[in-house]
């Protein structure tokens, strides 16, 4: 029981009813893409380098879970990587990609066994349960840094 309500709070951090505001997918949502590749914001990240990083964490999480994925066209090494085309188009594939990945991402860790979830991820060098834990709340905080981002599509309406 306490397992599925992890993972439902880490499925509607991502795209559902957050108890953090905006899910990070409606937050992403608003934006165009040329809002969304844009770094004239506070930390001067893009909303587009923040998804591109949480989207990329999963895939590593993935890859060491040996889950076969689409290519993912910006490497490992770059966890805030920026789009060389931030067209409307390559901004839709790359939310459909976000979402692709999230969703393998949960299949990958709702399958893992008990055994598991005790053992050490390669990549991160801490237990899988950690990381899933973590993982409850890395979604949220980033929606709210994108929200916070001071982007003009984001400063309506708070809450639906």
């Amino acid at each position: 029981m306490f397992q599925k309500a992890v993972y439902d709070l880490i499925d509607r951090e991502f795209n559902g009813r957050s108890w953090n505001g905006p899910s990070l997918m409606a937050t992403l949502e608003k934006l165009d893409a040329s809002t969304a590749a844009s770094q004239a914001t506070w930390e001067g990240y893009s909303a587009w380098e923040i998804a591109i990083h949480c989207a990329c964490c999963k895939f590593i999480i993935l890859d060491d879970l040996g889950i076969t994925m689409p290519e993912w066209p910006y490497g490992r090494e770059h966890l805030f990587g920026q789009p060389e085309d931030s067209s409307e188009a390559t901004w839709q594939r790359d939310k459909q990609l976000f979402t692709l990945v999230h969703e393998r991402c949960m299949q990958a860790i709702k399958a893992l066994s008990p055994e598991q979830l005790a053992a050490e991820m390669p990549s991160w060098k801490a237990p899988w349960v950690e990381i899933i834990t973590w993982l409850t709340t890395h979604d949220a905080f980033h929606g709210a840094q994108i929200r916070s981002m001071g982007l003009a599509q984001l400063k309506d309406k708070k809450h639906d």
